[in-house]
């Protein structure tokens, strides 16, 4: 996320002109690092497509990067590649779309087989990220021990409903 500050981005993206800047906060690592992370994006050129990473405005005046999940007709869905929630956004609230990455002194292109295949693998493991991330490892021995009384209460319920 980018704060309020950074309108200076929206105008140069309007005029047609790549920018440049430092990204901030967690919400799309691993890909985007704060403070070891600079992302160029450029204007947009037509509609975004799943997988790209899209600069845009929220109503609260916040600049996001966050990557399309899904595209709707009447808009996004975006979600962090760190986050479990998505957001919908309207094409009207679209900047511009990450084109490249500067990391340790290395630019990863969007367009490089590597970046398209970690793109392609972060979208396709998401179910099972979130699995982990709802029930974490560390409370697996809780569910199994506690998985015959919750089955029984479950199969109780249904009977009695039925």
């Amino acid at each position: 996320m980018m704060p309020e500050d950074y309108g200076h981005l929206a105008e140069e993206l309007r005029a047609g002109r790549p920018v440049a800047t430092p990204t901030r906060g967690s919400s799309m690592e691993p890909l985007l690092y704060e403070g070891k992370t600079v992302a160029v994006v450029v204007p947009l050129s037509g509609p975004l497509r799943r997988g790209d990473v899209a600069l845009y405005r929220r109503d609260s005046g916040l600049f996001v990067l966050h990557r399309v999940v899904s595209v709707r007709g009447g808009g996004y869905l975006l979600r962090g590649d760190n986050c479990y929630y998505q957001e919908q956004v309207r094409p009207g609230q679209m900047l511009g779309v990450l084109a490249e990455v500067v990391r340790n002194g290395k630019t990863i292109r969007v367009t490089d087989v590597r970046y398209r295949c970690y793109t392609a693998f972060w979208l396709a493991n998401y179910p099972v990220r979130a699995f982990f991330h709802r029930f974490p490892l560390k409370k697996w021995p809780y569910y199994f021990a506690h998985l015959p009384t919750l089955l029984h209460k479950k199969f109780t319920q249904h009977r009695n409903h039925s």
